[in-house]
């Protein structure tokens, strides 16, 4: 149960940051800069860079994050499953030969 609530909270965290990135365009829009980088201006080419290079950057981030706690999730279920099989193995049948698990 922890692992899916990570997984809920990881994807909320990160796409508010990706929206974040590709929005960067709208922070340059309201408090215009002057000058140059690379010879373009910086209120185009910074917002462009950072929506491509920082959108690359937090996907490669959400891969990462996001098989790992795909890991942990499935080793938690195996953990259940094998739980219930013992549960279940322990429970099969009863003193007198008949079946726990049977319908009634």
């Amino acid at each position: 149960m922890r692992a899916y609530r990570m997984e809920v909270r990881f994807t909320v965290i990160m796409t508010l940051l990706m929206v974040a990135a590709g929005n960067v365009a709208l922070f340059f829009s309201i408090f215009p800069v002057q000058g140059m980088l690379f010879g373009f201006p910086i209120m185009y080419i910074i917002p462009i860079l950072s929506g491509w290079f920082g959108i690359l950057f937090l996907a490669v981030l959400a891969n990462h994050f996001g098989n790992k706690i795909d890991a942990e999730i499935e080793k938690a279920n195996e953990e259940e499953i094998e739980e219930l099989e013992q549960r279940s193995e322990g429970m099969g049948e009863m003193e007198d030969g008949r079946d726990s698990m049977a319908v009634k």
